[in-house]
């Protein structure tokens, strides 16, 4: 009976090594902050499509998901390595993002990153956490 005790909990002990990396781990490292109720008001009236009034429909539409912003150095380096990374060519128009909203969901492997440029939504992406985490450490390097 000892045996089969002691061979559960090496069991178990030698499966968190192995264990994949948890989506939620990766958010824990980057500077972020959840959205606030000022978040999700327009702030003015644009030609542009609202970055505000893209995220409303977001939560009428998963209400369920709660999306956070990721700020500071994080910021930085998303958007230093999202120039890397990126096979658009409109540098422009990525040299302007100043702000990105992460879209988690934690039941898929693919989450959402809608970016935005004063209070214009710009564009967004699909993407697996890993490879956000890889976009934030790419633009580390510059």
């Amino acid at each position: 009976m000892k045996l089969i005790v002691y061979f559960s909990i090496f069991y178990l002990l030698c499966m968190n090594l192995y264990a994949e990396k948890v989506p939620a781990g990766y958010v824990a490292k980057w500077d972020t902050i959840l959205l606030s109720d000022q978040d999700y008001e327009i702030k003015s009236k644009k030609t542009c499509q609202s970055f505000e009034g893209t995220l409303k429909k977001g939560k009428i539409e998963m209400p369920h998901i709660i999306p956070f912003k990721i700020i500071n150095k994080t910021l930085i380096n998303f958007i230093n390595g999202y120039k890397i990374n990126s096979e658009e060519s409109n540098l422009d128009l990525i040299n302007q993002i100043d702000t990105v909203v992460i879209w988690p969901n934690y039941q898929q492997s693919n989450w959402y990153v809608l970016m935005g440029s004063s209070s214009c939504f710009i564009s967004w992406i699909e993407i697996q956490p890993d490879n956000l985490d890889a976009i934030i450490d790419s633009g580390k390097k510059l």
